[in-house]
Formats: C-alpha cells, structure tokens, sequence
C-alpha cells in the first residue's frame, strides 16, 4: 500500500486537528473540542462515501504529494478530541493491519479545522432537516502514521431517517458540481454506496473520491484508493 504525505492527510482528517496534537506532544494539553480561531477549508467527502467488478476501476489512486514534515505517531495524539465516544465505537479499528486513530468533535468544529472543498457540502445539507453543523457531531478513524490510505467519517443526525440521508447528500452533492454515481451491493456486502468524487484535484491531494452511505441516522463516508480496504471497512460498518 502507498504512504501517503502528511500534507494530504492534513488536508483530509484536519490541520488544525494535527495542530493540537504538535500542541500536546510538545507543553500544552488542549481541550476537546478545541478549533482554530481562523476556520479553514474542508477535505472530503464524499466521503469523499460499487459492485466488485467496478470497484477497483471506480477507485482511483492517488500520487504522493510534496515531502513535508511526518505527521506525530498514533501514540502522540493524546489530546484529540472525543465528544461522542459511542460514534467513534462504530468505526474500525484497524485497516489493512494498521491500527487506526480516533477522535470525534462537532461537525462545525471539524468544518473550522480541515482544508478540503468538501466543507461547502454540510450545511446546505442539514438545512433541509432543520439542522445545521452546530447540531451533529462527527466521528473519524485514520492512520496517522500514514501506512494506508484510509480514513472513514460517520456524521450522526438524529431524528432522521436513511435514506433521507443519503438521498439528501447526493442531491447537495450534485447541485456543488461533484460528480456522484449509485453502486448497488457493493462487493456483496448488502451496501448500495454512492460514489462521490471531489472535482478540486489540487485540494483533494489524490484521495478524491468518497464512497457514502447511511444507516440508523448516521451517514458514512470511507475515503480511500485501495478497493481492499473499501472492502473490509463495508463488512466491519454497521
């Protein structure tokens, strides 16, 4: 599997997110929850979240990035924030063999701290639900050492259903211009997955398509370019 720079992954799970953890490693403790004063853009999606003879054409793989300084190690990330502990509980733990770390925050607090296009997706898509990124709350799994190419999002939003949505993301999706397309059981895993692909190819970094769907109120967004581990994420999700 490809190591991917941290300048990407930075961009997918949160540079202010990788600033607390510096912060932490080096003399401060920050407080869960904690942004950035200044918020920036976001990664994602679709997602960032297709049947297994399309998946690894429905995949794309991404180069590496520009060298930059490695990210801090899983063991470092002491002071990530965790507002919904449950949430995170639902994401695997590993990927690929690698242990995954987890952190969970508001959404308006992550939307305040990435730097991907995604960003612009949430409140328009809340709104229809009477909701806006103040009101949900995000979980995310990732390998901060950058062993694989995999992070997974789960947004919870109470009180509504499915397949409103997915259906509703979509939607939103399409009218912002990312191409979307349906995969129906993908990989024999009883999962229809949508396929949701970031048109900014410079802010995505390579990781650009998102494969998203929903259940029990809660949509998830698998972010990776490595069928496999599409895969094994889709048999561990709920």
């Amino acid at each position: 599997m490809i190591r991917r720079s941290s300048a990407t992954i930075s961009t997918l799970i949160g540079a202010v997110l990788i600033a607390v953890i510096l912060a932490g490693c080096s003399s401060s403790t920050a407080s869960p929850g904690q942004t950035a004063a200044t918020p920036g853009t976001v990664p994602h999606v679709t997602a960032s979240a297709g049947a297994a003879s399309a998946s690894a054409s429905a995949v794309p793989s991404g180069s590496a990035a520009a060298s930059v300084s490695p990210l801090p190690s899983a063991s470092d990330a002491l002071n990530l924030p965790h507002v919904d502990a449950a949430l995170e509980d639902l994401l695997p733990s590993t990927s690929g063999g690698v242990e995954l770390e987890k952190f969970s925050l508001t959404l308006s607090a992550y939307i305040a701290s990435t730097s991907g296009s995604d960003k612009a997706l949430y409140a328009p898509w809340l709104v229809g639900f009477g909701k806006t990124p103040d009101d949900v709350n995000l979980a995310v799994a990732s390998d901060l050492t950058q062993q694989v190419n995999f992070i997974v999002h789960a947004i919870r939003v109470p009180g509504v259903d499915a397949a409103a949505l997915s259906a509703s993301f979509a939607a939103t999706a399409k009218a912002a211009g990312w191409p979307v397309s349906s995969h129906t059981n993908w990989g024999e895993t009883g999962k229809t997955l949508l396929e949701i692909t970031d048109p900014d190819t410079a802010t995505c970094g390579g990781l650009c398509a998102g494969y998203v769907y929903a259940k029990d109120s809660i949509l998830y967004t698998v972010i990776t370019d490595d069928p496999q581990l599409l895969l094994a994420a889709l048999i561990q999700l709920p």
